[in-house]
């Protein structure tokens, strides 16, 4: 992977003193989640405080719920566009790699941190809380991983004087607990995923491209197909299997989505966002969205939190 393709986030985390930032995400029963696919070259430690949902890191469909902890490793496309059956809690933490390994080249990072945090055996770590099947010390040592991030988000958020330390302090901490968790992810051997994984990520790269380039045009199926020099049949069931959708059930999610966010962003006509992303008729627009947001174009956008706006900003769903 390289960091030269597209859909790279475009939100900055911390500043190049202090490369880290923590978010959190509260969602009601029935959100559609506002993660659009993307990547960027931090690390992401994201933890379920309540509920559950899908998630998809390169072409892999997760399954997360309250407890779970998942790191996900630099370059690595993820997102999610599952509708939710309860509401939903979630926290991130995603912060550059120097800032755990510094400038140094010494033991910790040559045996720890660079084979976990950028080498491990797939493109993320997923730790699941287990309920009560899982063996008791390991629920045990998740649950303290859990606490601790919590802890590192609460102290983050008050930036009291000296937070920074504990900042740094806490986020190794969690990597050793992870490590404890998956001793194996850091004998320090790169090992690659394989090649059906990896086409498959590839090909998920390049359709989510192509919608965002071209979804305020007519989109078709049998174009993408050949764009992709694959036979119809083949993608509409690669659709369904690795979007779980349709192609044209994406198209119209990638289009609504952005009307949301032209909506609490501009003063334009409901009728100028319709056409703007793609729609043909206002009428198709207004009963589209309805669907999606369970409300009107002008009432979300009277009824809307401005705070709210980040969560539709382009390549991220973040608030912080």
């Amino acid at each position: 992977m390289t960091q030269a393709r597209p859909l790279r986030e475009k939100a900055r985390h911390g500043d190049f003193l202090f490369p880290v930032n923590v978010y959190e995400t509260k969602l009601p029963e029935g959100t559609q989640i506002p993660l659009f696919y993307h990547w960027h070259p931090e690390i992401e430690i994201f933890f379920v405080l309540r509920g559950k949902t899908g998630f998809q890191v390169e072409g892999e469909r997760l399954f997360l719920e309250a407890g779970d902890v998942l790191l996900i490793r630099p370059n690595t496309l993820h997102g999610s566009h599952d509708r939710l059956e309860g509401s939903l809690e979630f926290r991130a933490a995603v912060f550059d790699y120097s800032f755990l390994a510094g400038i140094g080249n010494d033991r910790i990072e040559q045996e720890y941190l660079r084979p976990f945090l950028l080498e491990g055996k797939s493109r993320y770590l997923l730790l699941k809380n287990g309920g009560e099947e899982g063996q008791t010390k390991e629920r045990e040592e998740l649950s303290a991983l859990s606490v601790l991030l919590n802890r590192l988000f609460d102290v983050f958020q008050k930036k009291e004087k000296g937070y920074e330390l504990l900042t740094r302090a806490w986020l190794l901490e969690a990597v050793y607990g992870m490590l404890r968790l998956c001793p194996g992810e850091a004998e320090g051997a790169l090992l690659t995923e394989g090649k059906s994984r990896e086409e498959k990520s590839r090909m998920i790269r390049s359709i989510v491209q192509y919608v965002e380039e071209r979804y305020t045009g007519r989109l078709r199926l049998g174009e993408l197909a050949d764009y992709l020099s694959l036979s119809e049949g083949y993608l509409c069931r690669f659709f369904r299997k690795n979007f779980h959708m349709t192609f044209v059930e994406y198209v119209q999610r990638v289009r609504l989505q952005r009307a949301g966010r032209l909506l609490l962003e501009t003063d334009d006509a409901v009728g100028k966002i319709a056409m703007d992303v793609g729609f043909g008729s206002l009428s198709h627009f207004t009963t589209a969205f309805g669907k999606y947001y369970h409300t009107t174009p002008q009432k979300f956008r009277k009824g809307q939190d401005p705070e709210k706006i980040s969560q539709f900003q382009e390549g991220n769903g973040r608030k912080k």
